[in-house]
């Protein structure tokens, strides 16, 4: 229990230390109130909440269920320093705390507490959004190249990253979908908020468009790597090419029309 306390939990309150101590000593202080850090620390409930769930979804790759959550801390100091697992599960909790901040801090720099929460998720909307992008990138850098290593070698591709690729990409291109429709449909005014920046965001055919038609080819390379190899490997590495090459056009337009 030692080891889970002073190396896990102990930099998790820590992080959450930091968030606080920043709310208090930097300036804006004047939207600073008791509700506004109530509010902010209420909405650390949802974000451990997500965390655990991944934490589980991590435990399960490791051999565990997801019962075996409660005995975290145990896990953890049998596996400290001989698994990944323990570095998995800092790491989710970790990434959890830092977006709970960044989320919490747009509640805490508003004065109206619900439209602070507003803010935030029309933040995260816009980056997630966005994610479709990384999903390309992730292809480009870590997909690609041992897809083709792995089709000219005879070993098989790895169908636990590209369905997570798929599961991840559909998620990103929701959120976009719903973005859409929010701008096109809610009448709220352009701005320099982050709800009125959304909805510019949103309103932009010709960029959301293009990260559809990306979405569409990052769901194309999953499922071209995962089913067209059983016919043919040279088929295959042609058509992942193909695709990658279409991608990269298409982010290049989408660069040079600077969103």
């Amino acid at each position: 229990m030692r080891v889970f306390l002073r190396s896990y939990l102990l930099p998790w309150l820590l992080a959450v230390g930091f968030w606080l101590a920043l709310w208090l000593l930097v300036p804006p202080k004047k939207n600073l109130s008791a509700v506004s850090l109530f509010v902010a620390f209420l909405l650390l409930v949802p974000f451990l909440l997500v965390a655990l769930h991944f934490v589980g979804k991590t435990l399960e790759s490791y051999g565990y269920s997801r019962k075996d959550i409660k005995r975290l801390p145990e896990i953890i100091e049998k596996t400290h320093g001989r698994l990944y697992l323990p570095k998995e599960v800092f790491n989710t909790v970790a990434r959890a705390l830092m977006f709970w901040g960044f989320f919490a801090t747009a509640v805490i720099m508003t004065e109206n507490p619900v439209k602070g929460i507003l803010n935030g998720i029309a933040m995260f909307a816009k980056i997630f959004a966005f994610f479709i992008l990384l999903i390309s990138m992730v292809i480009w850098v870590l997909g690609f190249p041992f897809a083709l290593y792995g089709l000219f070698t005879g070993s098989e591709l790895n169908r636990d990253f590209l369905i997570e690729l798929m599961r991840e990409n559909l998620v990103f291109t929701a959120i976009l979908i719903a973005v859409r429709l929010i701008a096109l449909h809610s009448g709220y005014p352009v701005g320099d908020d982050p709800v009125g920046k959304l909805m510019v965001f949103g309103r932009k055919t010709v960029l959301v468009k293009s990260l559809l038609e990306l979405s569409g080819l990052n769901f194309l390379y999953c499922l071209t790597a995962l089913y067209l190899p059983e016919k043919s490997r040279k088929l295959t590495a042609l058509v992942l090419t193909l695709i990658v090459m279409a991608q990269i056009l298409l982010v290049w337009r989408m660069l040079a029309g600077k969103f």
